[in-house]
């Protein structure tokens, strides 16, 4: 279409209307530049069709051809301008922040892809001139574009593994780019040079000859995001192993980008780390002192956690306890604390939730402004696409709201997963990956609440790519004789393992429900020094080795024996109570079974007994050694 033809078209500001259309509307991008997809009046499907011309948006569908409808239902949607807000006025205070352009830079193509001249000159037939160079920096000829953007080489421009440089010298870094308008587009996004490799085909061979003449360089594409594009970026990373980067858009270029949405998103997506930035010689180490931790000694920041034991040994209470001191900037049982917003993911749901906060809030009354977010939900995060955008879009309220997330808790892995297999190297894969996805989007830590598996031995249950993924594991356990609860941390990628918090469950009581009946839950309650003493003292095992202790009490209860003596092998006098060995085993045999033999049981269970060290055996007399972790006086002596 002619310029004339097109002025009957409803237009306006490209640069303010053009990429929200796009946008809103879900329009792709054809080989001829223009945008398609359905129409918002008649809902023709892919024959509504937008395209800039000189910096304005032209509009049209090629079914109903109803240009008012077009504009009032655009304007509906808040994607047209306002009457008497006219095109003219729009252009006047463009709403992207562009860099100052030099005064060569008002050529119609420059101006309408928003570029500076660059290595382009101006011919004397209007032509921009950009000059093509070999691997050397031999010239070998040009590419010429017009007003309209046609383009044109010189005549028999030997193309293969040619090539031209914006903003070079190359040195250790370079981006590549397909056209010339992309190419001049990174290299004013990112300030780094780029290679124009005058076609897709191309790319390769400018790679290949770049690579041979410059082997220390580093070379990004910045691809285009269509079907050739593609094709030709996968064939340099598989050929010659260079990494690739593709608008998000499909059928957009990088110079698409800049012109749509600006200088800083089209930044933003090119932002790459040079490989080699990403390493260090030993001449530049330095002492790392920072242990950028979230709890020390426990939780690493934006790191990765597993929180796991068997059933009912208080996983969610920790979890939930360790959250709250996070969230409320708190010292965590005398760990230092990095504090800030926590999302808890409470995937069974219910309300006993509310109920565990409600405790902890009655537990430190005395903390202030919490800042913790659950959700009693159940999550996705095994395939996730949908759920990642709701965990995305809640993560970045909570942190509006409240500060930077730094911690999410997902409570449980199994319940997380959607019908999953925990075993299966593929789904544990994709799992692992969403909560990589999370860590990156936040920064935050994650801490995948777990169940211990059959073999306590083998740790946290499911495949092993879940532990060689996490940098801390913190294993909890319960002894049932004792009622106490330790935590241990038994992996920690960057911190010391074997760190040891040891917890009781502390009942606390909420009210009545409807019927009178008591209303509790629990909260976590370090264990005093005294109670970790007592449950970590050894237990008399065994039925027979019970046995004899009580056949001892009862003997003692008696009067029978006497405090020991003073000598070698006794300890200080008359610091325990002794009874003759054969009046014990004696005793003994009247309680055992009839169809053992007595003798023989005794001496088993005597032996472990005194292997253990619960009890000692000296001159025919035995003494036990245990009465409350600490030698006593004998009552009545």
């Amino acid at each position: 279409m002619t310029s004339t033809a097109e002025t009957k078209y409803p237009t306006a500001s490209w640069g303010e209307f053009g990429h929200t259309i796009i946008t809103n509307l879900d329009l792709k991008k054809t080989a001829q530049g223009e945008f398609h997809g359905p129409c918002p009046s008649c809902s023709g499907v892919d024959r509504f069709w937008i395209k800039e011309f000189q910096g304005e948006v032209m509009v049209n569908c090629r079914k109903c051809n109803d240009y008012k409808s077009i504009k009032d239902s655009l304007r509906s949607m808040s994607l047209w301008p306002e009457e008497g807000h006219t095109p003219q006025q729009a252009k006047t205070k463009p709403s992207i922040d562009w860099p100052e352009r030099d005064a060569m830079s008002n050529h119609p193509y420059l101006e309408k892809k928003r570029l500076k001249l660059h290595n382009a000159t101006i011919e004397t037939d209007g032509r921009l001139s950009i000059p093509v160079i070999d691997a050397k920096g031999r010239r070998v000829g040009a590419q010429f574009i017009d007003n309209d953007g046609k383009k044109k080489f010189s005549y028999q421009l030997p193309v293969i593994g040619n090539f031209s440089v914006i903003g070079g010298p190359i040195k250790e870094f370079a981006y590549i780019a397909e056209g010339w308008a992309t190419a001049a587009t990174v290299h004013e996004a990112t300030g780094k040079p780029c290679v124009f490799a005058l076609n897709a085909g191309n790319i390769v061979p400018v790679i290949e000859a770049l690579q041979d003449a410059r082997p220390n360089t580093e070379l990004v594409i910045a691809g285009d995001n269509d079907d050739a594009g593609r094709k030709e970026c996968e064939r340099a990373f598989t050929e010659r192993g260079v990494e690739y980067l593709l608008p998000e858009q499909d059928g957009w270029d990088y110079s698409d980008l800049w012109v749509a949405q600006g200088p800083e998103a089209t930044r933003k997506a090119l932002t790459v780390q040079s490989v080699m930035e990403q390493v260090f010689m030993p001449g530049d180490a330095v002492p790392q002192l920072s242990r950028n931790y979230l709890v020390k000694g426990w939780l690493g920041e934006g790191q990765m956690s597993v929180i796991y034991g068997p059933s009912n040994v208080g996983k969610s209470f920790f979890a939930l306890d360790m959250s709250w001191h996070v969230s409320g900037s708190k010292v965590w049982n005398g760990h230092k604390v990095v504090g800030g917003s926590v999302l808890y993911l409470a995937t069974e749901g219910g309300m006993a939730f509310h109920n565990r906060v409600v405790a902890l809030g009655l537990q430190y009354p005395d903390h202030k402004d919490v800042k913790l977010a659950v959700r009693p939900a159940p999550v996705n995060l095994l395939d996730g696409d949908a759920d990642m955008a709701v965990l995305e879009k809640l993560c970045r309220e909570v942190s509006r709201r409240h500060g930077k997330v730094k911690m999410i808790v997902v409570d449980t892995l199994s319940r997380s997963m959607a019908g999953g297999n925990e075993n299966s190297p593929e789904d544990m894969t994709r799992f692992i990956g969403n909560c990589d996805k999370m860590r990156g989007m936040t920064g935050a830590h994650v801490a995948i609440v777990h169940h211990s598996g059959k073999d306590k031995a083998a740790g946290a249950r499911g495949h092993s790519s879940l532990r060689a993924a996490t940098d801390t594991e913190i294993e909890l356990d319960y002894d049932e004789s004792t009622g106490m609860r330790t935590a241990k941390a038994t992996k920690q990628r960057d911190m010391e393992t074997g760190a040891v918090f040891s917890f009781k469950l502390n009942v606390v009581d909420l009210g009545v429900d409807e019927d009178g009946d008591p209303v509790t839950t629990c909260t976590v309650q370090e264990a005093s020094e005294s109670e970790i003493e007592e449950a970590s003292r050894p237990r008399i095992k065994g039925k027979n080795q019970v046995l004899i202790r009580q056949v001892f009490t009862q003997l003692r209860g008696e009067g029978v024996g006497r405090p020991n003596p003073s000598g070698a092998g006794y300890p200080e006098p008359r610091t325990r109570w002794m009874i003759e060995e054969e009046t014990v085993k004696d005793h003994f045999a009247g309680k055992v079974s009839a169809s053992s033999n007595p003798r023989s049981v005794y001496r088993q269970a005597i032996t472990a007994l005194v292997g253990s060290g619960h009890t000692v055996i000296n001159d025919g007399f035995i003494w036990f050694t245990d009465t409350g972790g600490k030698y006593r006086e004998p009552q009545g002596v």
